[in-house]
């Protein structure tokens, strides 16, 4: 983002701050889509991003008398929609895990019996591994699992991540070790429960 851009930013927030709907209004065109980019990747569901876009900007001008400049809107605003999507995450979290569950239990009879022995590589035995890791990935808290997601799928620099998620670099560094650690104990722990090689 250009400091032109910055600048314009600072502009519209202390505009809204003095109640100008029209500034508040140009922010919300402005940052749209990576809001609800960043609540479709957590949520994966159209819907709930949607409604986390809606509820994150209802809340930030709700709240923007609180803001006072000291990072930038955008930060803030996305420290804002990640909460509320934690949120809605922690609300549906049995009901999902339940549905998972289900599901995993049926794809898990589906290949009972199946051993695979080849260690190079081959489109079963990929999306069998790659399985592992999503179920291991969804197993872990939710704090490690988006800071992780964030980090290396969406390549956030421990820098952005601290600021976003309102905690200290040391700590983004502490999260992603741990969830590494959770994440390579629990795929040891299901592959000694589903019959799949993980070397190749």
């Amino acid at each position: 983002m250009n400091s032109q851009t910055v600048q314009s930013d600072r502009a519209l927030t202390i505009n809204a701050r003095a109640g100008g709907r029209k500034a508040f209004g140009e922010l919300v065109r402005r940052h749209s889509s990576r809001v609800f980019g960043m609540s479709l990747k957590m949520l994966r569901n159209r819907e709930d991003a949607e409604d986390n876009l809606q509820n994150a900007f209802c809340k930030a001008y709700g709240k923007i008398q609180q803001f006072e400049g000291n990072s930038q809107f955008s930060t803030w605003l996305l420290r804002i929609a990640i909460n509320e999507a934690l949120m809605t995450l922690r609300k549906r979290g049995a009901g999902e895990a339940a549905i998972c569950g289900d599901q995993d239990r049926a794809a898990d009879d589906r290949r009972t019996k199946v051993e695979l022995r080849d260690v190079h590589p081959d489109p079963e035995r990929q999306y069998l591994v790659k399985e592992l890791a999503s179920k291991a990935l969804d197993a872990l808290p939710h704090p490690l699992k988006h800071t992780f997601i964030l980090q290396k799928k969406e390549g956030w620099t421990n820098r952005e991540l601290a600021e976003t998620l309102d905690i200290t670099p040391a700590s983004v560094k502490s999260r992603i070790f741990r969830a590494r650690a959770r994440l390579r104990q629990r795929i040891l722990d299901l592959s000694k429960t589903e019959p799949i090689a993980l070397q190749g």
